[in-house]
């Protein structure tokens, strides 16, 4: 977890207030399958653009895997890439133990 998850709590959501997308339509971060894959793409990529300058990245991706989210784009990635990103988190603790 990175400086910015400690700084703002990782045991509860005070981070939120610092988060790039407070105020932002949402709809971007939740895409709806039934709107057909490109458009979810589309949403994903908006989404994850407005994240990649977010001084809270680290403490939306680690709460969305904390908190076993499965749908949004959460810290800049989708639940696809999160669940990849917990593995890899897993397995590096397991190899350094």
């Amino acid at each position: 977890m990175g400086k910015e998850a400690a700084m703002y709590g990782s045991g509860d959501r005070d981070w939120v207030v610092a988060a790039r997308c407070r105020g932002v339509d949402t709809s971007m971060f939740f895409p709806q399958p039934e709107d057909g894959r490109g458009a979810v793409l589309r949403a994903e990529r908006q989404a994850k653009e407005v994240c990649r300058s977010c001084p809270v990245i680290d403490a939306c991706r680690a709460h969305a895997v904390r908190t076993g989210e499965t749908h949004g784009v959460w810290g800049g990635m989708n639940y696809a890439e999160r669940r990849a990103f917990e593995r890899s988190m897993k397995l590096g603790r397991l190899q350094s133990a």
